[in-house]
């Protein structure tokens, strides 16, 4: 059951945004969180959002989610897994010739200033205990892309060659999983082992919401198919002389219109039917006045027209239509269904991010 408590947050008696919101992937593993708490300290690093997705359609199938390797947009060094939630993420370097290295790559989340405070200008001034080790370099960055192009004697690039030019110009940097702690759903810190524990976590969740989806929509598409049905009977009577409503109390038209067989509003009534388990966040007071027939009574006169009782024939089967075509689907197709339209869409954004 979901409660407004539980749900909504409120504001001076105003309904306003949710406690927590449950996209249809894990955003945190798409956009990784750091940070540090009183006696917990949690870093997830990123992932691929395509691999996440691909991992959620293997446990739709029933299957278990496979590992995955971190990966930062735009990042073109290498992540390689050493052990279990342990990571080495290295830059890339290459020589261009003899006397001549160029680094295109720095790791995760080292800034190309630092490395040439830190890293390139000691090396090139060298110390009183270490020679400098360059002779020269220059950068050619852009707000995209790391370019330093560094020169050295032919002896000195032998030598870091042999010794690894990653490990020399510390062009690698550990990336450590062990601290994966994050709030669950009712706001309680859990550490996991592995990113697919969070995935599993996730999937088990966002699943029994799915299902409550099905239901609210197919609640919602049988209620305003119902009203529909009921407002086309009522024109087609109205039309046909069976049902007269002219220069009639309110209270006998109710009466009679419950003796008719008409339903009292379907689509207030179950809005009503929700409010009471909680699948509306509302402050609205449950009207208990009696039948509500105002949908049907409150129709304009041009609505009693051949035409018009077509319309609502037509919009009426074209629920039923939607309904019955949910009633087919379980809520994991529901899901399989988001997540292809949520590709469909990261694809036309990719392309137009390219372009541009």
């Amino acid at each position: 059951m979901i409660t407004k408590n539980k749900f909504y947050n409120y504001d001076d008696n105003q309904r306003v945004e949710p406690e927590w919101y449950i996209p249809i992937i894990p955003t945190v593993l798409v956009n990784g969180a750091e940070g540090i708490g009183t006696g917990w300290a949690s870093k997830i690093p990123n992932y691929d959002i395509r691999e996440i997705i691909s991992n959620i359609h293997r446990m739709l199938n029933g299957e278990e989610p496979l590992s995955m390797l971190p990966n930062y947009k735009g990042f073109r060094g290498t992540i390689d897994q050493v052990m279990d939630n342990q990571y080495m993420n290295n830059g890339e370097v290459a020589i261009i010739d003899s006397t001549t290295i160029e680094i295109s790559e720095l790791p995760v989340k080292s800034w190309t200033q630092a490395f040439k405070e830190n890293v390139l200008e000691p090396m090139l001034n060298g110390t009183e205990k270490v020679p400098p080790l360059i002779t020269d370099y220059k950068d050619y960055h852009t707000d995209t892309t790391v370019r330093f192009v560094v020169k050295m004697t032919e002896e000195k690039l032998r030598e870091a060659e042999a010794a690894g030019l990653h490990k020399v110009f510390k062009l690698q940097s550990p990336l450590t999983c062990n601290s994966m702690v994050l709030f669950d759903h009712v706001g309680s810190l859990k550490k996991y082992e592995s990113v697919q524990d969070i995935l599993k976590d996730f999937f088990e969740l966002r699943m029994k919401y799915y299902v409550l989806r099905k239901d609210w929509l197919a609640g919602m598409l049988g209620a305003e198919s119902a009203k529909l049905t009921n407002q086309a009977r009522f024109i087609l009577e109205k039309i046909e002389g069976t049902l007269v409503i002219e220069n009639k109390p309110k209270k006998e038209l109710i009466r009679m219109l419950q003796q008719m067989g008409y339903d009292s509003d379907p689509v207030k009534a179950w809005k009503q039917a929700q409010e009471k388990v909680g699948h509306f966040g509302s402050n609205e007071k449950e009207d208990t006045s009696g039948p509500d027939y105002n949908y049907l009574l409150s129709m304009p006169m041009w609505f009693l027209t051949k035409e018009k009782k077509e319309e609502l024939c037509k919009q009426r089967d074209a629920k039923m239509t939607e309904l019955n075509t949910l009633k087919k689907k379980t809520p994991a197709d529901l899901w399989r269904e988001d997540l292809a339209a949520f590709l469909e869409e990261l694809t036309v954004y990719i392309s137009f991010t390219f372009l541009f």
